[in-house]
């Protein structure tokens, strides 16, 4: 054909090379274009209505030009959106073929929605038009390299009829079953192969053969980061190492855990040391040692409790040791109601969903379980909660694939309480999220020495006004650029980190004064203001989720993800007085949480619901599952084998079916919980203790009360 192609190199297929990357969106796969899911956001409204930016008094003459085109076309204007065939809408949204420039007294052609976007883009140095466009405006699939990311060369090379980007889009087990079953002669292509299989093999075996290589990694929860880091270790053979884990279980289905274990496992075998910072009952059993912290949070906490053998722990007196050897439970099973009102989801199909339909019951918690790669996060994240955004008129990436949503006027908004940061202005701390700290600020106000010198609320805000430090702004430090490297922050020398003047922190209550307060943890301030109920109605909240142990100023980007999604909770429970009914949307919240504060976490819950709202909690939590009103459990697999609703319920339902990995779980967890758990893990021999160890002499950062430990 005499067509020449380049000679592949190993940046022809890579996104992140300039040799690679798509040239229209530079190997993002997507680009900012006109959504029209936002344009549209109603599907059951007809041509008269449907077109959003057109129904204002602005551009009330481009509504009345598609009433005129769609009539010489014989379109009928009556007929919903979402009942118009694939050709009428595209003839909406693109308009005619040969369309011409229509600003010149409107030409007998339509332009189509597509084209009105590009006129008003034109018009884009006017503000309120920046305005209106960003209102439309959504990341969209690349139309260029269609997702791929890649330029058309890279896709032509294929092996065994597969392109690289098949292979990125298959589930890992997938891909690879297809390396394992490719045979190739030479030796050098051999020990490629080799080095693929050892590598998503390792992948398999920590339980993540339901992601796809395509995966972007900022949407990964914590524990599926940890685990592939699990896996470049194994992969390194690394001997004589120190591996500290902070919760590999997050995000991992019961069924999956002994996965984990077995790669921990290989690791200590291999001479390696592993500290696990763990609440998973699991892992705690299949532990060689224990060392349990406690006996409380905060400053009721940073002591040894225990450390030895599991089997030994259950005749210690400790919570873990309650919780444990099933003297205490977080929850017990709830008298079930049969629930009479329902979102439904019908024709849900969007990534490896199988077009299910699913009711959620309102006014009940409701647990959507699986192992992991079902579906679950797709369903609640990519599916429900964009489309009721979307149904109450809310700005919103594109729905998942479903065919419709129904019930949706039941509930008046829908809150997504997820672990992403809740700001990143140091200036906010738990105190002001709920509320308290407003109440604190009256309280000094009204102090003696603050009525003689005129003082108000405002004079001790470290956000404004004269009573803050002016060399810091009432930040407590001082920011220092440093180029090149890290920025530094120094504390601010003239109050010393107090962010107040001097003859402020004059003004004290009880011998406290403002900067003290700050330094308390919730618990202390509970006690110290136990004379207010005002300030102790808005950090009883903080105590209800299990965040006594936080200090009332500490800066909010310094929590932990679990600990940012307690305190939007804490702050939803501080505004439980309102009428409107909500849909709360969780996406684990156990994460970081030892039993008894599931516990609390539960009764919060509760707190919620019996002001009238409706929750929605994705959890692996056995705890959590068992106290739930309903559940849903999707799979039976992960990735292809997954997307499938395996059962729906109430507790003993689930329990009782014979396809659910989850309610085998139920019934393992509780069968061990009502016996002795420590019995079936006794058999196991532990690990040989070598004697020697790693020493950490007089700890006492934060709440440590100096300490000894021995590793």
């Amino acid at each position: 054909c005499d067509i020449h192609y380049a000679d592949p190199t190993p940046a022809m297929f890579s996104f992140n090379s300039p040799l690679g990357a798509c040239e229209a969106c530079r190997g993002f796969g997507r680009v900012i274009g006109v959504d029209f899911g936002l344009v549209v956001p109603d599907e059951t409204k007809t041509l008269r209505d449907a077109i959003r930016p057109w129904q204002t008094a602005s551009f009330k003459e481009c509504q009345d030009d598609l009433d005129k085109y769609a009539k010489k076309r014989k379109i009928a204007l009556d007929v919903p959106w979402n009942q118009l065939d694939q050709q009428t809408r595209q003839w909406v949204l693109e308009g005619e073929p040969e369309w011409v420039s229509w600003r010149k007294s409107w030409p007998g052609v339509w332009y189509g929605v597509r084209r009105f976007f590009k006129w008003l883009e034109t018009k884009a140095y006017k503000m309120h038009i920046r305005v209106l466009l960003s209102k439309y405006r959504a990341y969209t699939e690349c139309v260029s390299c269609l997702g791929t990311r890649l330029k058309p060369e890279g896709l032509l090379w294929k092996i065994a009829g597969k392109s690289i980007h098949d292979l990125m889009l298959q589930p890992i087990s997938q891909t690879r079953a297809f390396f394992d079953a490719l045979k190739y002669e030479d030796e050098a292509t051999d020990l490629l192969l080799k080095e693929i299989r050892t590598r998503l093999g390792y992948l398999c075996d920590v339980g993540l053969g339901y992601l796809t290589l395509d995966r972007q990694s900022r949407t990964l929860s914590g524990g599926e980061v940890q685990r592939i880091n699990l896996t470049t270790a194994l992969g390194t053979s690394l001997v004589n190492t120190l591996f500290v884990l902070d919760e590999p279980s997050i995000g991992l289905h019961p069924r999956d855990m002994g996965r984990v274990i077995e790669v921990m496992k290989r690791l200590r075998d291999a001479g390696n040391t592993l500290v696990v910072v763990e609440h998973d009952p699991q892992i705690m059993f299949a532990a060689d040692r224990i060392l349990d912290m406690g006996p409380g949070p905060g400053e009721r906490g940073g002591e040894i409790t225990f450390f030895g053998p599991p089997e030994q722990l259950k005749n210690h007196s400790s919570l873990t040791a309650d919780y444990l050897s099933g003297r205490k439970a977080a929850a017990e099973p709830r008298e079930p109601i049969k629930p009479r009102e329902f979102i439904e989801i019908l024709g849900a199909g969007e990534h490896n969903l199988k077009d299910i339909d699913v009711r959620i019951p309102l006014g009940r918690l409701v647990c959507v379980t699986g192992v992991s790669g079902s579906g679950k996060s797709t369903l609640i994240q990519d599916v429900l909660y964009p489309a009721l955004l979307k149904t109450k008129g809310k700005p919103t990436e594109a729905p998942g694939k479903h065919r419709a949503l129904r019930g949706t006027a039941k509930i008046s908004s829908v809150v997504m309480v997820d672990q992403s940061p809740i700001g990143k202005t140091t200036r906010s701390n738990p105190a002001s999220y709920v509320g308290a700290f407003d109440v604190i600020r009256a309280l000094f106000a009204k102090a003696p020495a603050s009525k003689e010198r005129g003082y108000t609320p405002g004079t001790f805000s470290f956000n404004s006004g004269n009573g803050r430090c002016p060399t810091c702004s009432g930040c407590g430090f001082e920011h220092v650029e440093m180029q090149f490297l890290s920025d530094v922050y120094l504390r601010c020398p003239d109050c010393d980190g107090k962010r107040y003047r001097d003859e402020i922190l004059e003004v004290r209550i009880d011998g406290r004064s403002i900067a003290d307060v700050l330094e308390m943890t919730v618990a202390e301030a509970t006690r110290f203001f136990r004379k207010s109920e005002e300030v102790q109605a808005r950090l009883q909240p903080l105590v209800d989720v299990g965040l006594e142990y936080l200090r009332l100023g500490q800066p909010v980007p310094t929590l932990s993800g679990g600990e940012a999604q307690r305190l939007k909770l804490a702050g939803h429970l501080a505004r439980t007085d309102e009428s409107t009914e909500k849909l709360f949307l969780f996406d684990e919240p156990t994460t970081g949480l030892h039993f008894d504060d599931v516990a609390k976490l539960l009764r919060a819950f509760r707190q919620l619901l019996a002001a009238g709202h409706s929750l929605v909690v994705i959890e692996h939590n056995l705890d959590v599952i068992r106290a739930a009103d309903w559940i849903m459990d999707l799979g039976p697999e992960g990735g292809d084998a997954g997307g499938h609703l395996v059962c729906e319920g109430f507790p003993k339902d689930i329990k009782n079916h014979p396809a659910s990995h989850t309610g085998k779980a139920l019934r393992e967890y509780e069968e061990k919980m009502g016996s002795d758990p420590f019995s079936s893990e006794v058999r196991e021999p532990r690990a040989r203790y070598l004697g020697t160890a790693i020493r950490i002499h007089n700890a006492r950062e934060h709440n440590l009360k100096n300490i000894d430990v021995e590793i």
